[in-house]
C-alpha cells in the first residue's frame, strides 16, 4: 500500500491571491458598467433634449412662415400676424394675433419655459417647450435687408437653447438655430 504525503487542495495564499484577482476584475467591470450607465443616460437626456427644441421649432416655423407680419419685443415675445388678422402684431398681444413667449419659473413652472398662445383661441397661453436657461431661453435676432427694388422681407434669427443633464449631474445646454421671415 503506498502511502500519500501529499495533501491535495489550494493553500491560503493562493486562495487570498485569487480572491484579490476577482475582486479587481469585478471592480473594473462595475466601474465600465456605471461609466455606460451614466453615458447612456446622458444622451437620452441630450436626445429628448434636441427632440423637443426640433419640434419647438417646427411648430414656430410653421406659424411664423406663414404669418403676414412677425414682431419681436426686444425682450420676451415674439407675436405674429395670421394671414387673415387685421389687428398688426405691432400692437401687441391681442386674440387675433398669435406669440411665443419666453416666461420665467414660477409658482406652477420651476423651470422656464416658452408658452404659445395660439390665434383666435381663447385657451391662452399654452406650454410649448420646457426647461430653459434663466437667460437666453428665446432670443431673435433682426436682419434688416439693404434697400433694392423689390423690397426684401426682414429675416428673423431664432435662437432656442434648452438644459439637459449631462454625465456628471451638471446643467448642459443645447441650442437651435432658425430663420424665418413673414409671407407679406
Amino acid at each position: 500500500m503506498n502511502h500519500l504525503d501529499k495533501q491535495q487542495g489550494f493553500t491560503l495564499i493562493e486562495l487570498l491571491i485569487t480572491t484579490a484577482i476577482g475582486l479587481v476584475i469585478m471592480a473594473g467591470m462595475t466601474s465600465v458598467f456605471v461609466s455606460q450607465t451614466r453615458t447612456a443616460n446622458m444622451l437620452k437626456n441630450k436626445t429628448e433634449a434636441m427632440g423637443d427644441l426640433f419640434l419647438a421649432s417646427q411648430i414656430m416655423q410653421s406659424e411664423l412662415r406663414g404669418a403676414k407680419g412677425i414682431c419681436w419685443n426686444g425682450s420676451n415675445i415674439l407675436s405674429y400676424q395670421p394671414i387673415d388678422s387685421n389687428a398688426p402684431c405691432a400692437a401687441g398681444v391681442n386674440a387675433a394675433n398669435g406669440s411665443f413667449e419666453f416666461r420665467p419659473v414660477n409658482a406652477t413652472h420651476p423651470t422656464p419655459y416658452i408658452c404659445w398662445a395660439r390665434p383666435n383661441n381663447a385657451s391662452g397661453c399654452q406650454e410649448l417647450l420646457r426647461g430653459l436657461p434663466a437667460a437666453g431661453g428665446l432670443a431673435v435676432a433682426i436682419i434688416t435687408p439693404a434697400p433694392v427694388v423689390p423690397p426684401l422681407p426682414i429675416t428673423y434669427v431664432v435662437d432656442l437653447q434648452s438644459n439637459f443633464t449631462g454625465q456628471a449631474n451638471q446643467a448642459q445646454t443645447l441650442g437651435l438655430t432658425f430663420k424665418v421671415w413673414a409671407r407679406n
